[in-house]
């Protein structure tokens, strides 16, 4: 099974959630702007602080390591290694040390299927059935199923709306996976090569590869797999009060298994700031959060989480699998991106649970902000947009 699947919950848990989730998007909308480029001095003067901030979390949170790093436009303007990216032998980690970035790999897989879009090759509106897509049980190739509903988590349906796809979102990993077969068989191309020849050479990433695990397509970066493991951080889990080398295989695909570094993240950033890969009118639908045909507007674009908190759009994916997790926050009218990458699952682990609080009753309320609706559930991401960006 692919990593980033949510547990589903309960009926009962999905009606409070969706009313919280409705209440706490309009409180988003109410607040008042703030436009700009974030100006440099104020991000400098900010970067200790947030440095200080970071290190107190990754303690409280048990995470061995973590690298991070802000691009502002074009340049990687801070970057810092945080504990241990191999405890037993104290290295500290830096811009360069790898990890697997999970479900942040589906940001890629976004460009890769909109590619195919933009050629005519593929449409969102192509049934699944069209690429020979089963999703089992109830779903299998239902014609009411499309591209675009597993691109944008909204395939699954529930028993209010009969499983109808399209009037819900239910971030499911395992289907997003299954996109691999529309870009694979519109390109010509493994996906592997695909993501070598449109990504990763085009911007000279040098540290960003299909995961080792899936030696054919490893095999084309032509690295020696041994050479390129010394760069790659342990991975750890929190078990039982202590941190403990934990073992698992990457799987390589549309939903995860690219292992990079923040420095490849970095130029990564950059690129989507100046708009490589597509044209602007895929970008703005890409970035733009979708709505059902109810005209209900769901928290994720074409690959990406999205929201607006105090008139400020902020674009970001998070990561989370066995051993490792990442965040990748955009902010585009500020021109800033906060790249974080550990080798723990506890960089985003915490910040998922089923229900957000209710107004009002954070403190005696049992429901917890879900991460996959509101990116200030992370006590991370929160602390960069307070601290950094001034967005409260």
């Amino acid at each position: 099974m692919l990593p980033d699947r949510l547990t589903q919950p309960t009926y009962q848990f999905l009606l409070w959630g969706s009313l919280a989730f409705v209440l706490s998007t309009s409180l988003a909308y109410a607040q008042p702007a703030q436009n700009g480029s974030l100006d440099s001095t104020r991000l400098k003067n900010a970067i200790p602080a947030f440095e200080k901030q970071v290190e107190r979390l990754r303690q409280h949170y048990h995470i061995p390591g973590i690298s991070a790093g802000i691009v502002q436009g074009k340049a990687l303007v801070w970057k810092k290694g945080f504990g241990f990216s191999d405890l037993e032998n104290k290295r500290v980690p830096d811009e360069k040390t790898i990890y697997q970035i999970a479900s942040l790999s589906k940001t890629f897989g976004s460009i890769l299927l909109m590619q195919q879009v933009e050629a005519g090759r593929v449409s969102l509106e192509d049934p699944i059935s069209k690429y020979g897509i089963n999703l089992g049980a109830r779903w299998g190739s239902d014609p009411r199923i499309r591209i675009k509903h597993l691109l944008t988590h909204t395939a699954m349906g529930n028993t209010w709306n009969g499983f109808k796809p399209g009037y819900s979102f239910r971030y499911n990993g395992d289907w997003y996976h299954q996109l691999i077969f529309p870009i694979e068989q519109a390109s010509g191309l493994t996906y592997g090569k695909l993501f070598m020849q449109q990504i990763v050479r085009p911007l000279g990433l040098k540290n960003t590869v299909p995961s080792m695990d899936d030696s054919v397509d490893f095999g084309l970066t032509g690295y020696k797999p041994d050479s390129f493991r010394r760069s790659v951080a342990k991975p750890y889990d929190w078990q039982h009060g202590r941190l403990v080398p934990v073992e698992y295989r990457y799987a390589f695909g549309p939903a995860a298994g690219i292992m990079s570094n923040v420095e490849d993240l970095g130029k990564y950033a950059a690129a989507l700031e100046e708009g490589w890969f597509l044209s602007p009118q895929s970008w703005d639908k890409v970035f733009t959060r979708f709505v059902t045909p109810s005209g209900k507007t769901i928290p994720y674009g074409l690959g990406w989480f999205i929201k607006y908190y105090r008139g400020v759009k902020v674009i970001w994916h998070t990561g989370w699998w066995t051993g490792y997790s990442a965040l990748f926050v955009r902010i585009p009218e500020k021109n800033l991106t906060l790249i974080l990458l550990a080798n723990s699952q506890d960089l985003s682990r915490p910040f998922y649970h089923v229900l957000q609080p209710l107004p009002g009753l954070q403190f005696f309320s049992p429901f917890q902000i879900n991460l996959g609706y509101d990116l200030m559930a992370s006590d991370f991401a929160r602390s960069f947009l307070n601290d950094v960006v001034g967005i409260h």
